[in-house]
């Protein structure tokens, strides 16, 4: 455990990591510059990590602190505004992809289960090509086709996709909703991330879930397409 930096930096990261007998630990570090670690805590409990920073620095201190960047972990956007009262909250965006992935994830293996047919064309994309649904859907292939392996036809990249979601209105609502996130995220768009939260419609599947926590902490989630800051060094 680290007892103290000489300095406490303006913009932090709070992260955990798997440690001795796979315990979740606690890091902390700087979130630009040298990234250096600002503390590492034998576990991520909220009485532990309030007790480290209230403790080593003062109300001056920690109120010095611009940002913290967090994951989606609701005990730390709970307790960070009682730590540094006047630092912005930032969610880190491969976390908010992440959250909508394994809910499109969620969606195409529940439709998987729902097929008759383990041998249909559509049941072989979406268990050997699950990548083609986290794409970029403006990279996807278009006019060139391809071979695919497991379903062993050559095909369009969009047109193997287009099969699944054309047929599947339900699914298509998840798909569009995740492709809607990560492009306002990957462009950097306040306003579409707005439009996309608030104007999304209920699936009757886990995407309304993820789509809930977003709204839940809109600010924090906005203030990732605003800021450069990120998890990435903590990840690392």
């Amino acid at each position: 455990m680290k007892s103290r930096v000489a300095r406490l930096p303006e913009y932090l990261c709070f992260g955990e990591f798997s440690s001795v007998n796979s315990t979740m630990s606690f890091i902390c570090c700087d979130a630009e510059g040298s990234h250096d670690i600002v503390a590492i805590l034998e576990n991520r409990l909220t009485k532990k990590i309030r007790e480290h920073f209230m403790n080593r620095y003062t109300n001056r201190e920690r109120a010095a602190v611009k940002s913290v960047v967090v994951d989606l972990n609701a005990q730390y956007i709970k307790f960070i505004k009682e730590l540094f009262p006047n630092a912005r909250i930032i969610i880190d965006r491969f976390h908010i992809v992440q959250l909508v992935g394994r809910a499109l994830d969620n969606a195409r293996i529940s439709l998987m289960k729902k097929m008759n047919d383990c041998h249909c064309r559509e049941y072989k994309i979406l268990k050997a090509h699950w990548r083609l649904f986290h794409k970029d859907s403006a990279d996807l292939e278009a006019a060139r086709s391809v071979y695919l392996r497991g379903v062993n036809e050559y095909m369009a990249q969009q047109n193997a996709l287009d099969l699944i979601v054309k047929n599947h209105p339900q699914f298509e609502k998840v798909y569009d909703a995740y492709q809607d996130v990560f492009n306002a995220l990957k462009k950097k768009n306040r306003e579409r991330l707005i439009d996309v939260l608030e104007n999304y419609r209920r699936s009757g599947q886990n995407m309304d879930t993820a789509i809930s926590t977003l709204k839940k902490n809109m600010t924090a989630v906005l203030n990732s397409v605003e800021y450069d800051f990120s998890n990435g060094t903590v990840e690392g």
